[in-house]
């Protein structure tokens, strides 16, 4: 059980909260589930589980449905906002009086900050991408790949490495394809002078890494490479200029701002970047309009990128975290285009 954890929950939180998604219970209790609650109290830890589960250090119940008589009498829980309305609806009928409603999770909000221990091992997840990536950067001089080949040999390779599973299926996207950001691999071939965006990342002891790049086969049009070139800028600047305090709103803004100097502002379509951690997509969300405040011990991505329709697209992403007030970053994969032309 992460004691600690639990202990800080239990003083952020006003009502008895009830816990149900994998990755917070693994956060709290070091633990994986295929079926658990957590109801987490001011002053008390209950564990819900089938007969064959426990977890040390914490009382367990098998049976959510007498989950009144942990509540005492105010009958009040928050479910986290993983739970669905019929799971909520199951637990008034067995509970007479309750009052829940489903909100966040706080501790979605606690894992923005990573401890020591999970940027370590974050950081074992992007030197596997690192690897992966430099055996990419080979076959790529070797011979000809199709997108759904070149993909299949990055979770192998990963695997081979030693993570455990990915963090998504792996993204090879060519030519137009890669005008889109979320281009499901093909059979199509690679092809010289085509930007081919390379996105994936591996789970290692339960943490996810997340990476891309953009390559080129032999050559690059003056189009892509002046895309190419505002894009790892807006990357370096972007990178340069977060600092704990600082509104992710604003960091967005800023790669935006560099992008539109060469009017490439229209064809970034989504976010900076967001947390990374246990799950690929967690807070902070570096996005227009975001309140989220960057702080020390954050992990996440910064990802610019810009999507050409019909001719291709650029973008450059890596994990980094904040500590003592700056970026740090996890792996050193080139960015300069000259060494993403294979």
């Amino acid at each position: 059980m992460k004691l600690n954890r639990i202990k800080q929950l239990q003083k952020s939180i006003s009502q008895p909260l009830l816990i149900k998604k994998s990755e917070n219970l693994f956060y709290l209790t070091g633990q994986w589930f295929m079926q658990g609650f957590l109801l987490v109290k001011k002053n008390d830890v209950i564990f819900f589980g089938d007969g064959l589960e426990k977890v040390e250090d914490i009382k367990k119940t098998d049976r959510l449905k007498y989950i009144g008589k942990y509540l005492g009498r105010s009958k009040k829980v928050v479910p986290e906002d993983i739970f669905t309305f019929a799971e909520v609806h199951y637990l008034r009928a067995k509970c007479k009086g309750l009052r829940a409603k489903i909100e966040r999770s706080p501790v979605d909000y606690q894992r923005q900050v990573k401890d020591p221990s999970e940027i370590e091992l974050i950081g074992k997840s992007m030197r596997i991408v690192e690897k992966v990536f430099g055996q990419v950067r080979q076959q790529l001089k070797r011979k000809i790949w199709t997108e759904e080949k070149l993909a299949k040999f990055i979770k192998e390779a990963g695997f081979k490495l030693g993570a455990e599973d990915v963090s998504f299926p792996p993204i090879v996207a060519s030519g137009a394809g890669a005008a889109v950001p979320h281009h499901v691999p093909s059979s199509k071939k690679l092809k010289p002078g085509e930007s081919i965006i390379i996105d994936f990342g591996f789970k290692y002891k339960g943490y996810c890494s997340d990476f891309t790049r953009t390559v080129f086969l032999k050559s690059v049009t003056p189009k892509l490479e002046k895309a190419y070139n505002q894009t790892e800028r807006a990357y370096l600047e972007s990178i340069k200029a977060a600092k704990s305090g600082m509104n992710a709103g604003k960091l967005y803004k800023k790669s935006v701002d560099i992008l539109a100097e060469k009017k490439l502002d229209k064809y970034f379509i989504h976010s900076l970047g967001h947390g990374t951690g246990l799950e690929i997509h967690e807070l902070p969300n570096l996005s227009p309009g975001s309140k989220d405040i960057m702080e020390n011990g954050m992990v996440f991505s910064i990802e610019p990128g810009v999507y050409i329709p019909r001719i291709g697209g650029v973008r450059i992403e890596d994990l980094v975290y904040l500590d003592k007030g700056e970026v740090k970053k996890f792996i050193n994969a080139p960015t300069k285009l000259k060494d993403n032309i294979v």
